[in-house]
């Protein structure tokens, strides 16, 4: 062991990892360990019986391993899982263009390995992560930002599989299930920057007649109330939603609401959500007392229905369009927290509410007896228009069940279900936050949520007669409250600030275009040169200088740098993380054209969302001064 590489190898780690280590024990916390010499002389380890490296020639192994590593000049990510005490490792960083990811899982192993080698430089460097300890998934994410687009390879140390595969398998694991949430997220990302800015702004009008979400918060002290989704089995539920329906306040997501009517159940709140303008039909023929909870970046044709819900409440959003929303409004709209469906988000309001309990139906995240959605969702029900000879109701279950790999999670009672990765994400969240929230799980079938209680409506809804009257009195004065809260004036926000604002702003942005369109036509003419290798010193350096110039005037443009942001993320993460393809392998190659290429790329994305936001905010501008 040599206590000076040690020393180094902890001063170059960030803090928090080198107080991790050095406050844990150096020892195999109790495990028989053994460290020898091999029979070329270099240092091996035993453990439980079991070898480490080879007792024979630890750094010949590593070299055979390292050598059937693919590796062809080109940036890529080695994701080490476990590497014993590191003989792998100098082998790996003397190839370039490689960014090297340890996830370790016992100190012990890592101490052993920073006391035999010197890693200071690459530490320092980043060309070598180390991640150990707590909250791996966000090391892991913050350790590939920016290289979204290099090749990652998996490599499995034997000798530690062999001793801890339980432990190096959770490691992977983890790498699995957080690079598949990036690309979801990214991908969900890209797919809707353009429809979620096109939302925010056609839904202004209407919007401004709403109330904030921020009125609920509190206003179900004490209360159960029932969240339905529209998973496979939420019909199967309908007998005890009807039978104890007094007891309880309905929050539905908008998907449920046609199965829940056409079996007469009438949701107290509907909550909506999902951006594209499928999502409408959920909610085109209700003619119920039902109010809607509205995001934002919902489906502006929701709130354009001759029937359906046309009051309700909305909540705020996390895209700097709403701003020009939020700044006309006497208070806070209200955030809810979200975990990618809108699910979570009515779980989430529910304990908002103030909820005394908080109950799951319809929640299956699996396909439950072989069904893609609830009988009589709106997907089911359009396939009575689109069925023919050639295209059946099955097959378009089919093909959903296969959209995805398919992944097998247990049921409550241990049975098997059939599900996939985005529905495995939801549910981790839920399983993720239940400890602090009170939450039941209700439905029939479907996966189990780790951590949540599981019942049924009998045991929670069998009261004696008193005891259901008094939740009956209950339910029917917060619904009366709740109603009373959208006839409250004056209105939250003002339309009279709020059509002046999208004045001002629309004519910023026609301001703000021609500084851009400017900044376009001098990045397309510096790139022009680099490419073409035809620099002219002189005129070179006037278009680097009015580059710069242009930069700073646009950089002070914040308010609507952020407004236009939402609708060129693609371009941002091309920037940022090195997301897609927009880059070509000239440019990835030639430092001074790719950075060209991405001032180029910026000016450009932003002139394009200059000019839809502007057309945007002005067909809403006009709408708004329509509305009485």
């Amino acid at each position: 062991m040599n206590d000076s590489f040690l020393a180094k190898n902890l001063a170059s780690l960030p803090s928090h990892l080198s107080l991790f280590l050095q406050n844990e024990s150096s020892s195999a916390e109790g495990y028989k360990y053994n460290r020898v010499l091999s029979k070329s002389g270099d240092d091996t380890l035993e453990i439980d019986g079991v070898w480490i490296h080879s007792q024979f020639d630890p750094k010949k192994e590593a070299i055979r391993f390292v050598a059937e590593l693919p590796h062809d000049g080109t940036e890529r990510i080695y994701l080490l899982f476990g590497a014993g005490i590191g003989y792998i490792i100098p082998y790996l960083l003397k190839r370039n263009k490689v960014t090297i990811l340890w996830m370790e899982p016992f100190p012990f192993l890592i101490r052993e390995a920073l006391s035999k080698f010197d890693f200071s430089e690459f530490f320092l460097s980043g060309k070598l992560v180390l991640i150990t300890g707590e909250n791996l998934e966000d090391q892991l994410s913050d350790a590939v930002k920016g290289k979204g687009t290099h090749p990652i390879s998996f490599v499995p140390h034997r000798g530690s599989w062999q001793w801890k595969e339980s432990e190096y398998v959770r490691l992977k694991h983890i790498a699995e299930q957080m690079f598949h949430k990036k690309d979801v997220n990214l991908a969900t990302l890209t797919r809707f920057e353009k429809i979620w800015a096109k939302n925010i702004c056609y839904n202004l009008p209407e919007l401004s007649q709403f109330r904030p979400v921020s009125d609920l918060f509190g206003i179900a002290n004490g209360m159960k109330i029932v969240i339905a989704c529209a998973g496979p089995s939420l019909s199967e539920s309908i007998p005890e939603l009807i039978e104890y329906r007094n007891q309880y306040l309905l929050l539905a997501v908008d998907t449920a609401v046609p199965i829940l009517t056409s079996f007469g159940v009438d949701p107290d709140l509907i909550y909506s959500v999902d951006p594209q303008a499928l999502n409408s039909q959920y909610l085109e023929d209700y003619n119920g007392e039902g109010i809607l909870i509205f995001d934002p970046t919902s489906t502006y044709i929701s709130l354009r229905l001759e029937k359906g819900p046309n009051k309700g409440f909305v909540t705020s959003s996390p895209f700097p369009l709403i701003q020009l929303l939020e700044k006309t409004s006497s208070g806070e709209i209200g955030s809810v927290p979200f975990g990618g469906s809108v699910s979570t988000n009515a779980a989430s309001l529910a304990t908002l509410m103030g909820a005394k309990k908080v109950y799951l139906v319809g929640q299956d995240l699996s396909f439950t007896k072989g069904l893609a959605h609830s009988k009589g969702a709106v997907l089911e029900e359009r396939l009575n228009y689109l069925e023919s000879r050639k295209f059946r109701r099955e097959k378009h279950n089919y093909k959903q069940l296969f959209a995805l790999p398919q992944k097998q999670v247990l049921g409550n009672q241990n049975e098997t279900y059939i599900t996939n990765e985005k529905m495995l994400i939801f549910k981790k969240w839920f399983e993720d936050h239940t400890k602090e929230n009170p939450w039941i799980n209700l439905t029939k079938f479907g996966a189990k949520l780790e951590g949540m209680e599981y019942s049924n409506f009998e045991k929670e809804f069998s009261f004696d007669q008193n005891g259901s009257h008094n939740q009956n009195e209950l339910v029917n004065t917060t619904k009366r409250l709740i109603h009373s809260k959208l006839k409250e004036k004056p209105n939250f926000f003002d339309k009279t600030l709020l059509t002046k604002d999208i004045q001002n702003t629309i004519s910023s942005l026609k301001d703000f275009a021609i500084l851009v369109k400017q900044g376009s036509t001098v990045s397309k003419r510096i790139y022009q040169q680099i490419q073409k290798n035809q620099i002219n010193p002189k005129t070179f350096s006037e278009d680097i200088k009015q580059m710069d110039g242009i930069d700073e005037q646009v950089s002070q443009k914040k308010g609507l740098n952020e407004i236009l942001s939402l609708g060129i993320q693609r371009v941002i993460l091309t920037i940022t993380e090195g997301y897609d393809d927009h880059l070509s392998l000239e440019e990835k190659e030639n430092v001074q054209l790719g950075v060209a290429k991405k001032s180029l790329l910026l000016y450009e994305g932003l002139y394009e969302s200059v000019q839809s936001t502007k057309r945007m905010l002005t067909k809403s501008l006009y709408r708004l001064q329509s509305i009485n």
